[in-house]
């Protein structure tokens, strides 16, 4: 073999010398193998700078897809300064150092404010909102968490966003509503316009309106063709009922004016239907049920009780 065969590549030379081998056996004499040698080590060499193209076709697909899953994570987690953290996991004073201002509701209360682009938010009993002074860079970007509805100024170049708990919401210029619960459960009504849902875990959907968007842990569980105004006549002071029972109801109430109410086994599963009005205070709220479901009912500080007259 000569010397350049000897300088190969050993998975080339192994191929040369098992094609030198054959060529000896079928034609000891007759046939000059140089040439054909020639072109078999070119043949290994293509095959194996495909596999290398190949290899770093690979790598580079992984690298790209890597860069795409970090640019979503980034938007469904919604910085608002390069180097800080959500707005949901920053303390007030990161909060008040982005030029971000804290609002909170009061048990019993709801709260209305215009947004620096003339939007309009409406703030439900218990609700955190953040917003800016001024909104900055390419989109509109305020926290709620709590209840909150919204009548958003259009504004096509610069998108409106909601982040809330474990999601965000996406407009240009739309009517909505998001309601958060404390049991890790949250809902987005859209009345007019579409927005854009993101969840934790960056699976988004687009939203028409009349839909209903239920969210159970920062991901998406159901959706469905509602009436609005149902979910949106809190802004009048009004709680619209039609079937819930008194034992989800009663919960509502509690978390709204900061009191615990329980009820006993025989009037927990009892349907309510009806409009409440949630200005007047729960006493007033409550005695408004008792008249259509027959109960007792004691206070005692923050801690209310209601019993079936059957039970006395």
């Amino acid at each position: 073999m000569n010397d350049q065969a000897r300088n190969t590549h050993p998975d080339t030379a192994g191929e040369e010398n098992r094609l030198e081998l054959m060529l000896e056996v079928c034609h000891p004499e007759s046939v000059d193998n140089t040439r054909i040698k020639q072109l078999v080590r070119e043949k290994i060499m293509r095959e194996k700078m495909a596999r290398k193209r190949r290899i770093r076709r690979i790598i580079f697909s992984s690298i790209s897809a890597a860069a795409c899953v970090a640019v979503m994570v980034v938007l469904a987690f919604g910085l608002f300064t390069p180097d800080s953290k959500p707005l949901s996991g920053s303390t007030l004073a990161e909060i008040k150092k982005a030029g971000y201002q804290e609002l909170i509701v009061n048990p019993g209360e709801k709260a209305e404010i215009t947004l620096p682009d003339g939007s309009r938010l409406i703030a439900n009993s218990r609700t955190r909102v953040l917003y800016p002074d001024h909104f900055k860079g390419k989109d509109r970007r305020i926290f709620a968490n709590g209840e909150v509805y919204l009548e958003v100024a259009k504004d096509k170049d610069h998108p409106f966003v909601v982040e809330s708990e474990g999601f965000e919401v996406r407009v240009l210029g739309t009517v909505f509503n998001i309601r958060n619960s404390s049991d890790s459960t949250a809902s987005v009504v859209l009345v007019e316009g579409a927005v854009e849902v993101t969840t934790e875990s960056a699976h988004t959907f687009r939203m028409k309106p009349n839909d209903l968007a239920e969210l159970v842990n920062g991901e998406m569980v159901a959706l469905q063709k509602v009436d609005t105004s149902d979910f949106t006549a809190w802004t009048d002071g009004l709680l619209v009922l039609k079937g819930e029972v008194l034992s989800s109801l009663i919960q509502r109430l509690g978390h709204h004016y900061d009191v615990t109410i329980s009820c006993d086994s025989a009037l927990s599963d009892v349907r309510i239907y009806g409009k409440l009005d949630l200005g007047e205070g729960v006493d007033h709220v409550l005695s408004a049920i008792k008249e259509i479901v027959p109960m007792e009912i004691s206070r005692e500080g923050d801690r209310i009780t209601m019993k079936s007259k059957s039970m006395k």
